[in-house]
């Protein structure tokens, strides 16, 4: 039986392109677009699917928040259990019969918007925000308007039948985005892994961050990632979002999160994963 494998659609998104890189699932794989993060991450935890691919942290513009709350504060039974790292290339992409008329509008994903922003601002053209990349390409390919420009990539673009007006018009080259493959299970340590785990602590006030990295810097375990998240209930109450680099089994780190424990915080672990390493 072939594993279902939803993603943060719809087709040609960097999402889609993700699933291409996916290196721990075995076997036959189907894999199902879903409009939103939530849909994706909710189908998981209640077994409507067996995997699921969402973005988690992009190099610009950093953790996708969308993507840390549900995980966070919204299921239980869903971990990361392997990250995928895609290399993010924007184009300009128009209809062909339009390609000689005046621009007067950019569609994209709010990310695409904020890392395109010199191509469109410095053109003196209005923004407009889609659901994804891919969205903005078949609204483009869909419309009779003469002046919108879908910001997307080269495969979203295709799948739309729209022309390239211009090619590699990201602000900053080299941009990448981490995807979390999530699932209800995780994998043995490798010994090059990560772990991602929520901190809360038992209250607020001068040094709470320093209390709640102490038990795991002075264990020497190196923290790659740190994210604050509001709790939703009071102002001036978060979480920490910790991705570390050591497997979540290690002594170590079962040593460093008992003590955190011990002195009231809350910890949930949201997965133990193989690092990304482009040349595995």
């Amino acid at each position: 039986m072939a594993v279902m494998i939803e993603y943060l659609g719809p087709e040609g998104t960097f999402a889609h392109q993700a699933t291409d890189l996916i290196r721990t699932v075995p076997g036959e794989k189907r894999f199902q677009p879903r409009p939103t993060v939530i849909e994706v991450v909710h189908d998981v935890d209640e077994g409507r699917c067996d995997y699921g691919v969402v973005p988690i942290e992009n190099s610009v513009e950093g953790g996708v928040t969308g993507t840390i709350d549900v995980l966070t504060f919204e299921v239980d039974h869903v971990c990361i259990r392997e990250e995928v790292v895609v290399p993010v290339r924007f184009g300009a992409y128009r209809r062909t019969e339009f390609v000689d008329s005046v621009a007067t509008e950019v569609l994209s994903h709010p990310f695409g918007v904020a890392q395109c922003k010199r191509y469109w601002v410095d053109a003196g053209l209005a923004c407009r925000t889609t659901d994804s990349t891919a969205e903005a390409c078949r609204v483009v390919a869909a419309s009779e308007d003469p002046g919108l420009v879908a910001i997307a990539s080269a495969k979203a673009a295709a799948l739309a039948g729209l022309v390239s007006v211009g090619d590699a018009i990201e602000d900053f080259p080299g941009a990448q985005t981490r995807f979390a493959v999530v699932g209800r299970d995780t994998l043995p340590a490798t010994g090059d892994d990560k772990t991602t785990l929520v901190v809360t602590p038992p209250s607020e006030g001068v040094g709470i961050l320093l209390r709640t990295l102490a038990p795991i810097s002075d264990r020497g375990i190196n923290i790659s990632e740190i994210v604050s998240r509001p709790l939703r209930q009071r102002l001036g109450e978060y979480c920490f979002l910790f991705t570390i680099d050591r497997h979540g089994e290690e002594e170590v780190v079962r040593e460093a999160l008992a003590e955190l424990v011990a002195s009231g915080f809350s910890v949930k672990m949201l997965g133990t994963y193989p690092a990304w390493r482009f040349d595995r």
